[in-house]
């Protein structure tokens, strides 16, 4: 299933809010938590995950879908990932054809034909604004202003 680049841009680009507005807790280590998302009219819906995956391994994953199941964006913290070796979908990714990513945080862009396949370094994407100093929580932040989602109400409970 293929959702059109026009259309994925669009989307991307729209501001989200928080559908039902209720204030939650940021996930512990092991857990992961779903936030609907809509636009201001409420009509087109996108939902925002946060999965702060291994208790073993300093892993989590951040995400904006629409229709659940078209990545938007996806941001990888201390993941692991191989882009394709095919000619690269946009200018951006130039140079990172089958680049290998081991244990190091990265960025998923959706491009039409190739879902959330390819990848940045996060190193080399610094529009998100996500420093080495900041903990779990800032990044979550950070990463979900660059999505445009406003007012994200999530809560802070345990020092990250």
């Amino acid at each position: 299933m293929n959702l059109p680049q026009v259309v994925a841009d669009q989307l991307f680009e729209l501001k989200k809010y928080q559908a039902d507005g209720i204030i939650v807790n940021f996930p512990i280590q092991g857990e992961d938590i779903m936030i609907e998302l809509q636009n201001d009219t409420g009509r087109i819906k996108f939902i925002a995950d946060i999965n702060n995956a291994n208790e073993f391994v300093r892993k989590a994953t951040f995400q904006v879908r629409y229709q659940k199941i078209f990545i938007l964006r996806r941001l990888d913290l201390n993941g692991n990932h191989k882009n394709p070796p095919d000619q690269v979908p946009d200018v951006m990714f130039k140079g990172f054809e089958n680049y290998v990513f081991n244990r190091e945080d990265h960025i998923h862009f959706y491009f039409e034909g190739y879902g959330e396949k390819w990848a940045l370094p996060l190193s080399s994407f610094p529009e998100i604004g996500i420093t080495l100093q900041d903990d779990l929580y800032e990044k979550v932040q950070k990463f979900f202003k660059y999505c445009n989602v406003e007012e994200l109400k999530i809560r802070k409970v345990l020092e990250l």
